[in-house]
């Protein structure tokens, strides 16, 4: 968020506890406030858009799937960006798709940072924020 403001609420008491727990391991519980209304945002402007807890933090995800928005986007790029493609691909309704692609052009900064841990991440890297992590040969 390039700018801000502040911004006053109330909520109950039993929700604040919750957001201080929530909070524990990302900051203050304004911070972790302000992340999930910026996330509610960006899942209201893009419907297809969900957000889950990572070993690599916050990310993006295609709502109801395993696919993060970023390896969609890296999938998109090799159909030139077209949405049709990208919906037959991984056989989403069109509206998902262009959801998606709505999302990555419009957060692009987060979303070409992801994709590029994407791309670089090997198993070695992997296990180090999974340590219990087995590498099966087939």
């Amino acid at each position: 968020m390039a700018t801000s403001t502040t911004l006053s609420i109330r909520v109950p008491t039993e929700t604040r506890r919750w957001l201080e727990r929530f909070s524990q391991s990302r900051g203050s519980a304004g911070a972790a406030a302000a992340r999930l209304v910026e996330e509610a945002k960006r899942r209201e402007m893009f419907r297809a858009i969900e957000f889950r807890d990572t070993p690599f933090g916050r990310v993006a995800w295609v709502q109801g799937t395993r696919i993060q928005a970023a390896f969609a986007w890296l999938t998109a790029r090799d159909y030139g960006f077209d949405a049709g493609k990208v919906a037959r691909h991984f056989t989403w309704p069109l509206w998902k798709a262009e959801s998606v692609l709505g999302y990555a052009q419009t957060y692009r900064d987060e979303i070409e940072k992801d994709a590029q841990a994407l791309e670089s991440t090997d198993f070695g890297s992997l296990k180090q924020r999974l340590p219990g992590l087995k590498l099966s040969e087939v």
